[in-house]
This record gives C-alpha cells, structure tokens and sequence, in this order.
C-alpha cells in the first residue's frame, strides 16, 4: 500500500485548522501580544476596553475566518486572522489579514497560517491579500520572502 508522504506540517508536530472553537483564546493571546505594539499608555482596564471595542468593530464588517495551528494534543500554538472586504483602492475583493501570531517561531507555522488563509480567500474571490505590519517589526523581512511587496505607506502623527 502507498503511503502520503509526510508534509511540512506533518513533519513540525503541527496541524492547521479552523479556528472558531479556539477565539476566546486567540483574543487572549493576540491582546497580549498586541498591548506591546501600542505607543500609547493606556492603564489595562482601558487597553482592556478599547481591545474589546476594536475588536467588536472589526467582527461587525465583512466575512471573518480564523485559522489556528495546534499540537498533537489540540494546544493552540498559533493564529492567523483573514477578514475579506472590497478594496477602497482598487474596488476587488480582498483578503485582508488582521493578525498572524505564532507562540514559536522557525517551524513553519507562521508560514503554514498564512498560506492557509490566502488558499481560503482565494477560493472565495479574493484577488488579492494585504495587511499591516510595523515598521520596525522584524516580520516586514518574512513577510517579503512569502511575496508581499510594499504597496502604501501609512503615515501618522501624534496630536
């Protein structure tokens, strides 16, 4: 009998899957992850209420997937979060991803997410697929060797 050749995700001890039954905790970490990211002090029961707020905002538009990367044992090990919407640019529908976070980082899981959510808005019409990323976040490198090419820059100033 012909056996399938292991794949990348068989070969690192993880599998990617849907993630619905698994957004409590992919909101618990991304808020974690998240509050090191914000430039403002905020105390944390208002971090707490402004996450809470955004994140009900941006569930309130568009068609959400969640895609999480869990262990043998079902322990979540990372998420990637795919929202599609037409562009404001180019009038297509777009995957735009919201959050992609990994709890260990070089084993391919991370890469494994992001494909997962590009096949899924692909097949559903998306044309193309943007997100947001830090500019001094080391990712920006990652992001380039998966093809993402800067298209905008996003400018701000402090008030």
């Amino acid at each position: 009998m012909l056996q399938k050749k292991p794949t990348d995700r068989d070969l690192e001890g993880f599998t990617v899957i849907d993630g619905e039954r698994y957004l409590d905790e992919i909101l618990k970490y991304d808020m974690e992850v998240s509050r090191e990211f914000s430039k403002f002090p905020l105390g944390e029961e208002e971090y707490l209420d402004s996450y809470s707020r955004v994140i009900g905002r941006l569930l309130s538009y568009g068609r959400h997937k969640f895609f999480v990367a869990v262990d043998g044992k079902n322990r979540y090990l990372g998420h990637v979060w795919v929202c599609l919407l037409e562009d404001t640019v180019d009038f297509v529908m777009t995957a735009y991803i919201y959050d992609i976070e990994v709890k260990s980082k070089g084993r391919g899981i991370g890469s494994a997410l992001l494909r997962s959510a590009e096949e899924w808005a692909k097949a559903r019409g998306a044309l193309k697929v943007s997100l947001r990323v830090e500019k001094d976040n080391p990712a920006i490198d990652w992001y380039r060797k998966r093809g993402y090419t800067e298209r905008a820059l996003i400018l701000e100033k402090t008030l």
